[in-house]
Parts: structure tokens; C-alpha cells; sequence
């Protein structure tokens, strides 16, 4: 993760990239955008357990206000970003979901779901037209994590590139 760091977007260029795409949604400003309070009450390890089975029923826009809570209080940090990237992913919102996942390595990359991670940030700056870097991260999910279903499709990528 340090060599992705060194080697490509930091966060502050990612955030003015976004800003001016008119994208980024800094977490300060999600908090308000969080109408149901009653949410607010609730204990987060609860809040986090609701999110994840939200998001496996794919009920994004739920998964997403308790996940944002989760990040906000300071509730596993990593792995709500996590999921946050991954609901932006999924929802093809590559910009958001590269702003998440980027926030979850730096939280802690040695994440059990890093290799998707990895995966999916590729996919989501492929999509969002940055193919060089996309191509870089492929490379490194072929070369680290060989074996992995992630790196059988980094490699199918690649070809495509």
C-alpha cells in the first residue's frame, strides 16, 4: 500500500479531482445528510452488523447511512469505508467508490478483503478513464495475490487494457 500511495493519487490530489468534478462529499458535510436520527441512538456494533446485511439484500442507500455513521463515530473505520467503496462501486459511482477504498487501505491494508478492494479500485479508475494507473494496480494484484479469483481477473483485464 506504501508503494501505491508513493506511486500514485494521494488523497489531497484525489479530493481536488473530485471537487472539481463536482463529486466529492466530504464526511463532514454526510453527516448531515443523515436524516434518521434514531439511527444516531443506536449502539454501532449494531449499526455495523445492520449495514452489512443491508448491503448483502443490496439495499445500498440503508447500508450506506449506517456505514457513514460507523466511519464517523470511529466504528472499524477500514472496513466501513470498505463498504461505503463498495456500495459507490456497485452503484457505478467509480469516482466515490476510488475515495473509499483509497480510505480503507490507508486504514488498514492488511485487510483480509484487500485484494477486491485492490481489485475494484482498478476496475473504478479503468471506468473513470485513468487506464495507466488502472493498468498499475492490475500489475500489482497479478504479482501479490496470484492464486486469488482477484488476480485471475486482473489478469483478464490486463489483456483487454
Amino acid at each position: 500500500i506504501d508503494n501505491i500511495n508513493d506511486n500514485y493519487v494521494s488523497k489531497e490530489e484525489l479530493q481536488k479531482i473530485l471537487k472539481s468534478k463536482g463529486k466529492y462529499t466530504p464526511s463532514s458535510k454526510e453527516k448531515t445528510t443523515i436524516s434518521d436520527e434514531s439511527l444516531e441512538d443506536k449502539p454501532t456494533s449494531k449499526l455495523y452488523s445492520e449495514g452489512v446485511r443491508l448491503f448483502v439484500k443490496k439495499r445500498y442507500s440503508e447500508a450506506k447511512k449506517r456505514f457513514t455513521i460507523t466511519d464517523i463515530k470511529g466504528y472499524k473505520p477500514a472496513a466501513s469505508n470498505y463498504y461505503l467503496g463498495e456500495i459507490a462501486y456497485y452503484t457505478k459511482k467509480y469516482e466515490d467508490a476510488i475515495f473509499y477504498f483509497k480510505k480503507s487501505a490507508g486504514l488498514y491494508d492488511q485487510a483480509s478483503y484487500i485484494d477486491v478492494l485492490l481489485l475494484h479500485t482498478a476496475i473504478s479508475l479503468e471506468k473513470s478513464g485513468d487506464k495507466a494507473q488502472a493498468r498499475a494496480f492490475y500489475e500489482n494484484i497479478v504479482e501479490n495475490y496470484q492464486g486469488k479469483k482477484s488476480a485471475r481477473i486482473a489478469k483478464e483485464k490486463l489483456k483487454k487494457l
